[in-house]
């Protein structure tokens, strides 16, 4: 293979498949890019047998076809340090490397591209159209709910519905569910479960124009994202996902509406005090017109007022701050709403006039 293509271009491409390197496997060659040169053009892809990221054509000046797998830490740390714009990449029958710029030229040992694995296939006589921020927003404002603990597997992917001209996306961690929706043109019925380190690729790649839409194409066991730039395919999960549609309660005793900024930013000093990044618990004394944050720790206390407006009873419930902030922080509407019936029972965050999104957060249960 012999090609010129420019330094910034090799770049972006390296950019977009690196997460999908793997850097857990004793297999070198997942540790690769392959490189491919052929009558298509010139692509990167990198797998780890769980994730696959192939780059759009590059643009490029191909002399002669041909394909090899190079270690990408290497491949990465050596295109950033080439002195000038252009670039020549020339591998010969023995998979060995010749990468010139400048006067600068490197001769690195790669691996057959037999080796590496072959993507899946998945059939595309059926697919979903969306505009791609709206995929990006979806993911953004319901993520931070899935789980890490891998006790169910399950739960640290993401739930795709596609049910009659609406996208359903749905995380739940077991202290929490994030739901949001939107409409779309799929007019019939199919659901999945996406692993979380898809998804935050996906969102890592996916455009905010309006404009530029994204092409899904799925399996029993696989699915295929077409966006700009790129083509990624993962692996779905296996197993059935927890009903969350009931967990929503329609009614609620308490109930009160607060500025949304205002809100978050006295969440976040309640956690001024605590060492824990991840946990630290808040009493919400929901009183009247007003609602009293107070978290105290060995370090210091935090005792904060907030304007509200309540409908309903008085209460005193504790939570998570960190689930609360999480949720506010994806907000995007001025006021928000917050539901409560019991000091023991979950708490539903809904918009004051956009009900696309709910998310429910269970309380920490008094003592």
């Amino acid at each position: 293979m012999k090609l010129e293509c420019s330094k910034k271009s090799l770049l972006n491409a390296i950019n977009i498949v690196s997460k999908a390197v793997s850097t857990r496997s004793t297999l070198p060659i997942l540790n690769c890019i392959l490189l491919t040169g052929d009558r298509e053009g010139f692509r990167l892809l990198a797998s780890d047998r769980e994730l696959s990221i192939e780059t759009d054509n590059i643009e490029s000046d191909l002399y002669e076809k041909g394909s090899v797998a190079i270690d990408a830490k290497m491949f990465a740390d050596i295109i950033k340090a080439l002195p000038t714009e252009m670039v020549t990449l020339t591998v010969d029958e023995k998979n060995v490397c010749h990468i010139k710029s400048g006067k600068s030229e490197f001769t690195i040992n790669g691996q057959p591209a037999e080796q590496f694995p072959e993507v899946p296939v998945v059939n595309k006589r059926e697919n979903i159209v969306l505009k791609s921020a709206d995929i990006k927003n979806m993911i953004k404002q319901t993520i931070f709910s899935v789980a890490t603990d891998e006790s169910k597997p399950i739960l640290t992917g993401e739930l795709f519905k596609f049910d009659e001209n609406c996208f359903n996306a749905v995380a739940i961690d077991g202290f929490r569910v994030s739901w949001r929706k939107t409409v779309c043109e799929y007019d019939g019925y199919t659901e999945m479960v996406v692993p979380s380190k898809t998804l935050n690729e996906l969102a890592r790649l996916l455009s905010d124009d309006e404009n530029e839409k994204a092409t899904i194409y799925y399996s029993s066991s696989y699915i295929l994202f077409e966006i700009k730039g790129c083509t990624i395919v993962s692996r779905l999960l296996d197993g059935e996902f927890l009903n969350y549609e009931n967990l929503f309660v329609e009614n609620s005793l308490v109930k009160f509406t607060a500025n949304t900024h205002e809100l978050l930013s006295a969440f976040e000093r309640a956690t001024i005090v605590s060492e824990d990044n991840k946990k630290t618990p808040v009493i919400l004394t929901i009183k009247e017109n007003n609602l009293n944050i107070k978290t105290t720790t060995d370090r210091g206390l935090v005792n904060e007022d907030v304007p509200i407006t309540l409908d309903g009873e008085e209460l005193v419930i504790t939570f998570n701050a960190r689930y609360i902030i999480d949720i506010l922080k994806v907000v995007e509407e001025e006021y928000v709403t917050m539901n409560f019936n019991t000091n023991k029972s979950p708490c539903i965050v809904t918009g004051v006039t956009n009900h696309d999104y709910k998310y429910l957060v269970l309380p920490i249960n008094p003592r």
